[in-house]
Order: structure tokens, then sequence, then C-alpha cells
């Protein structure tokens, strides 16, 4: 023994309890608030059972089978909704160069655009319309899905040449009559302006686009060529401001 009556291991001994009072508080801490190293995910909820099954193989293929489709059909939407003109004019000459006529109007170019086309609209007036502009040439299918009057569908090939008309009246919309034709472009006008304006198949269109959607901010401007305007504009051709 020592000079004042401890053993020399006492002050350990003294710690050691201390270590025992401080992990019996703790027990008793987590068995009132609960353990502190609970998973995030515990065992048997649905977010975990959602967890295991993404780690499965065939669950991950059909993810990137469903979802990357859509990812990418998103972004095309957006980049042509971004990109394309909001407005357009179509000017018509016949086999022979001679000037026929000329229609301007909205530009539908995304699948929004061209699903929803003039069936929110009442009436177009003389000379105007709406121009469909797709990204490839082949055979398409319009249809008069709620619209309110009855219009003449001009389709038209990527070299601007006319290669359908059809004079579209108004159906019931569990009847549609579809209305096919080769185009790239296609050209809703008023009923029977074809006809009127001396329109026939052959006959070449020529376009001239507004600036793209990111210059204008959503504004329809018809000014100047834009970037899908791959059909040639001959400027000598061009009609003048008192041209009929």
């Amino acid at each position: 023994m020592t000079g004042n009556g401890q053993r020399p291991d006492a002050g350990r001994d003294c710690d050691g309890d201390l270590d025992r009072r401080q992990e019996q508080g703790l027990d008793q801490e987590q068995e009132e608030y609960g353990p502190t190293n609970q998973p995030l995910l515990p065992e048997g909820t649905i977010a975990r059972r959602i967890i295991d099954r993404l780690k499965n193989p065939w669950v991950i293929a059909i993810l990137i089978v469903v979802f990357v489709p859509m990812v990418v059909w998103v972004g095309y939407t957006v980049h042509a909704d971004l990109n394309s003109p909001d407005y357009g004019t179509a000017t018509i000459y016949d086999e022979n160069g001679d000037y026929l006529a000329s229609v301007e109007g909205n530009v539908a170019a995304t699948w929004r655009e061209q699903y929803t086309g003039l069936s929110n609209t009442d009436s177009l007036e003389d000379g105007h319309g709406m121009i469909f502009l797709h990204d490839t040439e082949r055979e398409r299918t319009y249809v008069m899905r709620d619209m309110a009057f009855p219009i003449d569908i001009i389709f038209i090939d990527k070299e601007g040449r006319i290669t359908v008309i059809h004079h579209a009246e108004l159906e019931n919309r569990d009847h549609l009559t579809e209305y096919r034709g080769q185009s790239k472009y296609v050209l809703e006008v008023p009923y029977y302006w074809t006809t009127e304006n001396g329109i026939d198949i052959g006959d070449t269109v020529e376009f001239r686009w507004g600036p793209p959607r990111t210059e204008t901010g959503g504004i329809s401007i018809a000014s100047s060529s834009g970037p899908h305007n791959d059909v040639p504009i001959n400027l000598e051709r061009r009609p003048t401001a008192n041209s009929p």
C-alpha cells in the first residue's frame, strides 16, 4: 500500500467505472431515442424494396429501354421548339415559273404544334394559312381533328414541288378521313384556295422563314431566310408588291 492507503491502480479503476457509466448512459439513450446507427432505409420498407429491385440487371435494362428514348424525344422536341421559325411565307409558281399566289402564317414545327394544327383557330383570312415543317420527307397522314372550318391541304416534297392537294371538309371526330401525301412540308390554306388560284400538282413552292425562336423570343416575324430554308428562293421570280 502507498502512503495514502490506495492501490497504485485505483486511478485506472475510477476511469473504468466512468467508462462503464458512460456506456450505460448511451445504452439508455439509445433505448429512449432509438439506435444511432440505424440504416437510412430499414429492411422491409417500401423504399428499401424498390432500391433492392433496382439492383436487378433486368430492371436496369428495362428502365434504359423505356426512359432513354423518352429523354431523347424530349430533347429533340425542345431543340425543334427553340430553333424553328415562328412564321413563314410560301410563294407558289407554276411549272413555267410564273407567279400564282402566296400565303403566310404560323409555322408548326414541334409534335405538339403539328398535332394541334389549326384546330384552335376559328377561321382563316385570305392569304393566310399554316406551314407544317418536318425534318425529313416521307409519306404523311393528316386528319381534320376538331376543325371548325374546311381547308385545302397541300403536300410538298423536299424539293418544293406539290405532290398532292386535298380539299378537306368538316368531319365527325368519330370518323376522320386520312389525307395522305409524300411531303416534307404541308401547307394548310382556306378551302378551295388552290382552285381559285390555279394551283396544281407539280407547281413549286418557295418558302421564306422568319428568324429562329431563340432570336425572336417567340415573336412572329416573317423577314429573313431561316436555317430551315433548304428550298432555294429565286429573287428574280419573286412577285412585286403590286402583283395579283
